[in-house]
């Protein structure tokens, strides 16, 4: 993993600062193939509190970023994490991850092409795969909306990166079509948002593409997502990381086997 001497070294030769707010800086260090991105969130007020004895953020991020890797889906390389805390409680963490160059959003790249064009259409479909690989390898983003997903390269390709997975729950077990899948879907192509940035056209393409096709599966998601509602999916988001990160994952913990000590 990388080292704090290594960023350091890293920021004496190039740093950009590409975001500055109070809860999070996101810097660009270092120039070319070595080039770096950090990402720091800082603990302020009742977050800080809520931080005690739990996970930081880019230590969650971090084993995210390699759950979706081993998915099989494209995303910015984990580099390495680090923490500091106080009294229990995350003052801050820093996420490093490698930048990868030539790329924009895809909420930036949507808002700068034409209403019913191929490129739209090759992308929506192209997002409704990603997520479904995510399902099917046992990953619940929790964050899949167009803003945390990068656009590689021509648009017209429709090469997706996913580059923002705090809120992602490892499940170990496929979720694809499944209840809990519907938070995603929710948040990826049917919430009010998402409606300005994909035509009823677009979103059916991303549902044909996160079903492969199939007609049945097809209805019935378009069925239950055009229902939903914003309170039903956020409570159900919050409820879903609450007890699979704060509650099972602890658990799993303690009850798995120590690896034995060399003799």
């Amino acid at each position: 993993m990388i080292t704090a001497a290594d960023l350091d070294q890293l920021a004496a030769t190039h740093r950009t600062v590409l975001k500055g707010e109070p809860a999070v800086v996101v810097e660009l260090l270092g120039t070319g193939d070595q080039a770096v991105v950090r990402k720091t969130y800082r603990n302020l007020g009742l977050r800080w509190l809520q931080s005690f004895g739990r996970r930081s953020r880019a230590e969650r991020e971090f084993e995210n970023l390699h759950a979706v890797a081993r998915a099989g889906v494209g995303c910015t390389p984990a580099r390495g994490w680090f923490e500091r805390r106080r009294c229990g409680c995350v003052d801050e963490s820093t996420l490093v991850t490698s930048f990868v160059p030539a790329t924009s959003t895809l909420k930036q790249v949507l808002a700068g092409l034409p209403r019913s064009t191929h490129t739209r259409a090759q992308l929506a479909a192209a997002m409704g795969h990603l997520v479904a690989q995510l399902h099917r390898g046992g990953f619940l983003w929790g964050t899949p909306m167009p803003r945390n997903v990068l656009v590689v390269g021509d648009p017209a390709r429709g090469q997706l990166a996913v580059c923002d997975t705090p809120a992602g729950i490892q499940l170990g077990r496929p979720l694809h079509g499944s209840r809990l899948a519907l938070i995603d879907l929710f948040l990826a192509a049917f919430s009010p948002s998402r409606r300005v940035d994909f035509s009823a056209t677009e979103r059916l393409r991303w549902l044909r593409a996160y079903c492969d096709g199939d007609p049945a599966t097809i209805r019935r998601l378009w069925r239950q997502l055009t229902r939903r509602g914003v309170f039903l999916n956020e409570a159900s988001r919050a409820f879903a990381m609450s007890w699979h990160n704060y509650i099972l994952r602890p658990m799993r913990s303690r009850h798995r086997p120590e690896p034995p000590t060399a003799t």
